[in-house]
């Protein structure tokens, strides 16, 4: 049996990142099919409930926020960013104070080499409550232009990377989903029409690959 506590302290190597885009390439064969929802905040929400804590990694400005405090104003919110311009809560995760019931990466470790990635979200997982979650988004590389676009970006991570760096950081894998911000039709329509000809190309119109890991409990 797998000790996710030996996991989240284990060096990133080439082996144990290989072998852990095995298992969760096993789970989800294709990015192709992943479910597909409008935003990844709408995975958030979702997981999210009035009273608990959330931290926000990669905050941005502070509409984030706002959209937060809007939806479950009793929740406590803490931010963190690197930008002195953001104006979050704290530059990086010293000093943060735990623990924390959901954690949020949106379109961040795409930023950062894959072990830096691996031990920032093993940081994060540090500080999740047992059985916390944390939700972290990536630009889908299969859609021209979404990776390429920022040329800050320094990791293109496939969905099954993305799910092996939650892995080997010591969470539990729950899900892989993808976004097109558009209504229900139009999601429905895309898939339907352009999924099986994304299939056959290796071409996609998603905005970003969503993973959902668990700290065990």
């Amino acid at each position: 049996m797998r000790d996710p506590e030996a996991d989240a302290r284990a060096p990133l190597s080439w082996q144990r990142l290989r072998t852990a885009r095995a298992r969760v390439a096993a789970r989800w064969p294709s990015p192709f099919r992943l479910p597909l929802v409008e935003r990844p905040s709408d995975v958030l929400y979702d997981l999210l409930r009035d009273g608990q804590s959330l931290l926000d990694v990669g905050a941005g400005d502070a509409t984030r926020r706002e959209r937060v405090r809007a939806r479950f104003p009793n929740v406590r919110y803490v931010s963190v960013d690197p930008d002195p311009e953001s104006g979050a809560d704290h530059a990086s995760l010293d000093g943060v104070a735990g623990p924390f019931d959901v954690a949020s990466l949106f379109e961040v470790v795409e930023h950062v080499a894959p072990e830096v990635a691996v031990e920032l979200l093993r940081d994060v997982r540090g500080l999740l409550t047992p059985g916390g979650v944390v939700v972290v988004s990536v630009p889908c590389i299969h859609t021209p232009g979404r990776y390429l676009r920022d040329c800050t970006h320094v990791t293109p991570w496939a969905h099954d990377e993305l799910g092996a760096a939650l892995d080997l950081a010591g969470c539990e894998v729950r899900s892989l989903l993808r976004t097109y911000p558009a209504p229900l039709l139009p999601r429905v329509l895309r898939r339907s029409l352009l999924g099986p000809l994304g299939h056959l190309f290796g071409l996609d119109y998603a905005y970003s690959v969503v993973a959902v890991g668990a700290r065990a409990s």
